[in-house]
């Protein structure tokens, strides 16, 4: 799974400001021991965990920390995005390893988060 990550800035200019690859399948098994507790927690705690890890996730890529930080990021929202999708739309394992992430971030602060199928 790719994830990628816009800024846009006050200007309406979109930047790319990342593209990391991810193991759809191990984030889905990782994602098990939270499955519960995002359940009890509720749809719309499950909704705003993905703009805050695709937050964690820009600033791990602004500030330059390692490889290794920015992985562990994307895999947080990738996992958010999955558990999410997955329990409140119905989003099947299968559609959602044939899925890219795109996150943009909005100059106010908001996340704009789609699962796009990739053509195989």
């Amino acid at each position: 799974m790719l994830i990628r990550i816009y800024r846009v800035d006050e200007n309406s200019q979109k930047t790319l400001m990342a593209e990391l690859q991810v193991d759809a399948l191990r984030l889905m098994l990782v994602a098990e021991d939270r499955e519960e507790n995002t359940r009890r927690r509720g749809r719309v705690w499950a909704a705003g965990a993905v703009p805050f890890f695709a937050q964690e996730l820009l600033k791990a890529i602004q500030t330059g920390q390692p490889r290794e930080s920015q992985n562990l990021q994307a895999t947080n929202v990738a996992i958010s995005a999955w558990l999410h999708d997955s329990i409140y739309v119905g989003v099947t394992p299968e559609q959602f390893v044939r899925s890219d992430l795109i996150f943009v971030l909005l100059p106010d602060g908001a996340v704009e988060c789609e699962r796009v199928m990739r053509v195989v």
